[in-house]
């Protein structure tokens, strides 16, 4: 009941049925739970299901609605090995999830950091004299480089400040580890705040924290 049919143009008589029983695929979707960002692919596995109606006579023992089930199961299931191979990208900025904060840079060797800049990089060594030394250094490896920054933000004169990135689900992630970070050393010298893909961190000072209790 199954075997796949080649999906091409519908017919005048398979396209006046699709629209007639589109009602179906409703019912299939909502017995399945799926959401409507997966319209997309369950309507390919109902377009499917009206081929296989007209193609294979055989198949009418069983209802329409039971072909559209098995059709858009199907679809669904073939998609899901696809986004599988799907090789998935990520940031070197990103934490390696169940380490200690670890990034991904981080486990890079000073050996193959020039695969990082197209090979430019060269290994050596530069030394310098009378350097403001960062105040994440002072407090151990940070996370990323928004935390160092945030640091260097609270012992300035400034108010406030904000990181931009290149969509919201970036900035979703950044907000995730300052905020992680902010529970795990109890800093409450600071509050951080997401407006689509920019981040905004603002300093809490001793009248912000009176005002709050107030």
């Amino acid at each position: 009941m199954c075997e796949r049919i080649m999906l091409t143009p519908l017919t005048p008589e398979e396209q006046a049925f699709a629209e007639e029983n589109h009602s179906a695929l409703e019912w299939c979707m909502r017995l399945q739970g799926l959401d409507d960002d997966l319209y997309d692919v369950a309507v390919f596995g109902y377009l499917q299901a009206v081929k296989k109606w007209f193609a294979r006579p055989e198949l009418r023992k069983w209802s329409f609605k039971t072909i559209v089930r098995q059709s858009v199961r199907s679809s669904l299931s073939n998609n899901r090995r696809k986004q599988e191979r799907q090789i998935q990208a990520i940031s070197l900025d990103d934490v390696i999830p169940g380490t200690d904060d670890l990034t991904y840079k981080d486990t890079v060797t000073e050996e193959n950091v020039r695969y990082l800049t197209g090979g430019k990089r060269e290994v050596g060594m530069k030394i310098n004299f009378d350097v403001k030394i960062p105040e994440a250094a002072r407090l151990g490896r940070t996370p990323s480089v928004e935390i160092e920054t945030v640091l260097e933000f609270l012992l300035s004169n400034h108010k406030n400040m904000s990181f931009e990135y290149d969509d919201p689900k970036q900035a979703k992630g950044k907000l995730s580890t300052i905020q992680s970070w902010k529970r795990r050393k109890n800093r409450d010298d600071f509050n951080v705040f997401r407006v689509s893909e920019t981040l905004y961190i603002e300093k809490v000072t001793t009248k912000t924290k009176r005002g709050e209790k107030q």
